[in-house]
This record gives C-alpha cells, structure tokens and sequence, in this order.
C-alpha cells in the first residue's frame, strides 16, 4: 500500500478535511511549507474573528434582556 502525503476526505454538504502526514512535511519544498504556514495563520485569524462576533452576539443578548434599574427612595 503506497503512503500518501495528503488524504482529502469531503462528504457532500459537509465538511472537507486535508490530512497532511507530518513526516512528509519535511520533504516538501521550503515554498510549499512556507503557505501552508501561513494559510494556518489565516484560519485560526478567521476562527478568531468567528469567535468574536458570537461573544458579542451574546454579550448584546445579555444586555437587552437585562432589565434597567430602577432607584426606589425609601422614607
């Protein structure tokens, strides 16, 4: 069975999955690895962004459902 550098794996309407088998990495050109760095970068930026906009998602929901104080004077 020949080893293979990446596996892809993609179901319709799901996600697509890449596999890179790290011992291959090595042997891949410097430019290669080098994008490959680079596009991580950019995904964990994106996810970061993602996680963004949902916390203030929910912070917004949180203070809309807050009720507004209201100051009682007590004699």
């Amino acid at each position: 069975m020949e080893e293979k550098i990446l596996e892809i794996t993609h179901v319709p309407g799901e996600e697509i999955v890449v596999r890179f088998r790290p011992c291959y990495m090595r042997q891949m050109p410097t430019a290669a690895r080098q994008h490959l760095r680079t596009a991580r970068k950019e995904m964990l930026l994106a996810m970061r962004n993602l996680i963004d906009v949902v916390l203030e998602s929910t912070e917004a929901r949180e203070r809309k459902g807050r009720k507004a104080r209201t100051k009682v004077e007590v004699e």
